[in-house]
């Protein structure tokens, strides 16, 4: 139908052609050209019109299906919007939303590191999403690696990187400083991390809401093994071993009741009840501890090393000590012999004087008796010679 058309209409474009063609003869310029105008707006006015005519008859063949689907999509839409008695709605779940931010708080993910840690804890980021980030200067953020936690070794999987106060803020990012002091692990576990980050306005808050849906096998490879039966446990019976502390009440309905002896009447299951952590004091004590624990191993390294220093001082002393204690053995056994032969010669020289003492006593006796023997002759022989001299005229000295 529509190639006959085409047909038609190149005739009747043709036939008009050939007929002003002709006219021309006759008639003026202006005339042909006027009625050229005339034919070839007719004939455009007819496309125009042949078009609208095409346009409302595919529109209005679908207003009836397009009128329900309006209608659909508008149910739809009310629904999404207001919700239904199965589902939320968009302002029910952005109310929740919006109460879970503000007890939350902001956060950034898929923050990463852009840079190295220089020596006092500061390190740039990068902030992808949303843009503009948001995050002013001066604000403080707590970060923690993104990623699957590793309830083995906790060391290893994804860590909580500390407190960080923002000191300067871009387009693109901003650059942090450490808000406690960073002993050595925790520096050397900030330059090795590699990202993603998520950095949090307020310090995730503990509540038992968050494991309630959480299998056992999902506990235990996300918790460590000395915490995860605390998990496990909530909601359960309590038992006489749990102190009161660990333990909650709750009525006929399933209701929690108050503690104290006022809601006693009303409880009619005890359940174990896992004590929450505030988590933003935990951390500041660790890391409180932490450095304290560094320090005290930093000296307890530097005494070790100095009484290392000192034994080895010791054994070179010991050891000079020993070979001076062998020279002084050696000595003390020459001096030994030089004690014996002096001994020997002290007891040698006290024989010979003993001897020559009692030699001496002899001689000294026989001298004495030698030297009486010689007195009494030499008397005789004065005793002689006076018998056979005259007396002197002055007394004998000789004589007694």
């Amino acid at each position: 139908m529509t190639l006959v058309v085409q047909i038609v209409l190149a005739v009747v474009v043709l036939v008009a052609l050939v007929t002003t063609f002709l006219s021309a003869k006759n008639w003026h310029w202006s005339q042909v050209l006027l009625v050229l105008s005339i034919f070839l707006s007719a004939v455009g006015y007819m496309f125009l019109s042949a078009e609208t005519v095409r346009i409302n008859r595919n529109l209005r063949i679908n207003l009836a299906k397009n009128q329900q689907n309006l209608e659909s999509v508008e149910k739809q839409n009310y629904e999404l919007v207001n919700g239904t008695e199965q589902e939320s709605g968009i302002l029910e779940l952005d109310h929740r939303l919006r109460l879970v931010s503000r007890k939350r708080g902001r956060v950034w993910r898929g923050v990463m590191p852009a840079g190295e840690v220089d020596n006092q804890g500061r390190v740039q980021v990068e902030i992808g999403q949303p843009s503009p980030h948001g995050l002013e200067k001066d604000a403080i953020v707590f970060a923690f690696e993104t990623g699957e936690p590793n309830a083995a070794d906790p060391s290893a999987g994804p860590q909580y990187l500390g407190e960080f106060h923002v000191i300067e803020s871009g387009a693109n990012g901003a650059s942090l400083e450490p808000v406690p002091l960073i002993e050595q692990r925790t520096g050397q576990r900030l330059a090795a991390s590699r990202g993603p980050w998520s950095l949090y306005e307020t310090m995730p808050i503990d509540s038992h809401e968050l494991f309630a849906e959480r299998s056992e096998e999902e506990l235990r490879s996300m918790l460590p093994a000395e915490s995860v039966e605390e998990y496990l446990r909530h909601g359960s019976d309590a038992t006489e071993d749990d102190d009161q502390w660990h333990r909650a009440g709750f009525n006929d309905k399933g209701e929690r009741v108050g503690p104290g002896p006022e809601h006693a009447d009303q409880v009619a299951v005890p359940r174990y009840d896992r004590l929450l952590r505030d988590y933003a004091f935990l951390f500041t004590e660790i890391d409180q501890q932490s450095v304290v624990m560094a320090a005290n191993k930093a000296a307890l390294q530097s005494d070790i090393e100095k009484l290392e220093n000192a034994l080895a001082s010791a054994k070179e002393l010991s050891k000079f000590r020993q070979q001076q204690k062998e020279l002084l053995g050696a000595d003390l056994a020459g001096m030994e012999k030089d004690l014996a032969a002096s001994q020997s010669h002290r007891d040698l020289v006290r024989q010979q004087l003993q001897e020559t003492k009692d030699s001496v006593d002899r001689l000294l006796a026989d001298n004495s008796a030698k030297a009486t023997e010689l007195i009494q002759l030499q008397l005789q022989r004065q005793r002689q010679i006076d018998a056979a001299a005259p007396a002197p005229s002055e007394p004998d000295l000789l004589e007694p």
